[in-house]
Order: C-alpha cells, then sequence, then structure tokens
C-alpha cells in the first residue's frame, strides 16, 4: 500500500515561493521607496517634455506651410517684394524643414521677377549646399545657369547648364539648349553644333527642333545633314484589311 507523506510541522511553517517572492519585493520597495518614486517622476517629466516638443513642432511646422503657402500666393500673383520678405523669414528660421530649405529656391525666382540675378544665385547656392539630393535639384541647376548668363558669366552657366542637363526631367532638354546657346556665346561654335546636333537625336519631337535647325543654319550646318526624325509607321486600324 501507498503510504501518504505527512507534513512536518516544520514544513508547514516554511513560506512558499509566491509569498517568498512577494516580500522580497514588498521588502525592496520599502528600502528604496524614495528612490523609486523619484524615478517613476522623472519618468513622467521626461514624458511630458516629449509630449509638449511633439506638440510644439507640430504647431510649430501647421505655421510654416501656412507661411510657405502665402508666399507662393504672393509669387505667383506678382507681389514679389512680399513673397521675397516672407521666404527670407521663412529660410532663416526653419533651415531645418523642408518648406525652409525650399524658401530659397522660390526666393531666388523672386529676384529673378525682379532682375536681381545676383541674389538669385545667391539663393540658389544656397539651397543647392543645404538640399542637393531634392528632386528640384534640376530646376534649380537651370535657374542657377540662368543667373549667371543673366550676370554675364557664359562660362559658369555653360557648366551648370551642363550639369542640369545630366538630370533627367522637365528641365533637361532646355538645359541641354541653355549650354549649347553659352557655347556659342563663347566662341566655340564646332562644340555648339555637335549638342545642337545631338539635341535632335535625343528629342526629335521637342517643339525647339525646328528653332534649333534654324540656329544650325545660321552656323552654317547645311539642313541636308541635319537628321530627319523618325518616321512614325501608322497603324492599321482594328478590323482594316
Amino acid at each position: 500500500m501507498a503510504t501518504r507523506h505527512k507534513i512536518s510541522r516544520k514544513e508547514l511553517k516554511q513560506p512558499d515561493e509566491f509569498q517568498t517572492v512577494f516580500e522580497t519585493a514588498a521588502l525592496f520597495f520599502e528600502l528604496h521607496m524614495t528612490e523609486v518614486l523619484l524615478g517613476a517622476a522623472a519618468l513622467l517629466v521626461i514624458v511630458a517634455i516629449a509630449l509638449s516638443f511633439f506638440y510644439y513642432e507640430a504647431r510649430r511646422g501647421r505655421a510654416a506651410s501656412a507661411r510657405f503657402d502665402q508666399a507662393l500666393s504672393d509669387l505667383q500673383g506678382g507681389k514679389y517684394e512680399a513673397a521675397e520678405k516672407e521666404l527670407t523669414s521663412l529660410a532663416a528660421a526653419e533651415p531645418h524643414r523642408a518648406v525652409g530649405r525650399l524658401a530659397n529656391l522660390y526666393l531666388a525666382n523672386a529676384y529673378l521677377a525682379q532682375k536681381e540675378p545676383a541674389k538669385a544665385r545667391d539663393a540658389l547656392l544656397r539651397y543647392l549646399a543645404e538640399d542637393d539630393a531634392s528632386v528640384f535639384r534640376g530646376a534649380a541647376l537651370d535657374d542657377l545657369a540662368v543667373t549667371y548668363e543673366e550676370l554675364g558669366d557664359y562660362k559658369q552657366a555653360e557648366a551648370t547648364y551642363r550639369r542640369a542637363s545630366e538630370i533627367e526631367g522637365p528641365e533637361q532638354a532646355r538645359a541641354a539648349l541653355g549650354m549649347a546657346r553659352m557655347l556659342q556665346k563663347q566662341g566655340k561654335r564646332d562644340e555648339a553644333i555637335a549638342v545642337y546636333r545631338d539635341f535632335l537625336a535625343q528629342h526629335p519631337y521637342a517643339p525647339e527642333r525646328t528653332l534649333v535647325m534654324e540656329t544650325l543654319a545660321q552656323l552654317g550646318v547645311a539642313p541636308a545633314t541635319v537628321s530627319p526624325p523618325p518616321m512614325v509607321k501608322p497603324t492599321n486600324p482594328p478590323g482594316a484589311p
């Protein structure tokens, strides 16, 4: 017959595991109550500061966006002085925000509209230094080349148009023509002709094609030597024999 273990009086007096852990935790809290309470209070303070900073930055971001939208509205409405003032302030106050960096790009447009290419150049250089990887880099380089051209620095304008022409985008074709134009102004006829020819090959249906061919004719290039655009083979409509 199986024998039943009899619990001794000594075993009954021994605390179980849960009781031991609980009592240990209680003893630790009692001995270190001040440190625990101070740590909890410090954590609450840190959380409160983080939340306050988050909401502050969110409000500041919304305000910066509103200012940027107003400046663009002024710029598009021809209020160049008002746009210039707001964009200058925004660029100085918010250099770490996208709208703050973009402010210099649009500030350059305001300066160009007011025939101030030197100020536009400086604004564009600041923009490119702060946000060189932006999707607007091609547009910024193209505008920068325009400022150099208006300032009569054709060599620098050529180099900048060349950089802009290497970036795929809507400004690429215009930048290539700008580069060719600067080569012409420097008296580099053969290099200009090569760029114009390459433009016709790369952009056979560009609206500037006629103007480019006229320019080549003025440079002494016979029309017969200019490659015509490729013919598009007509397709028969569905059901046609």
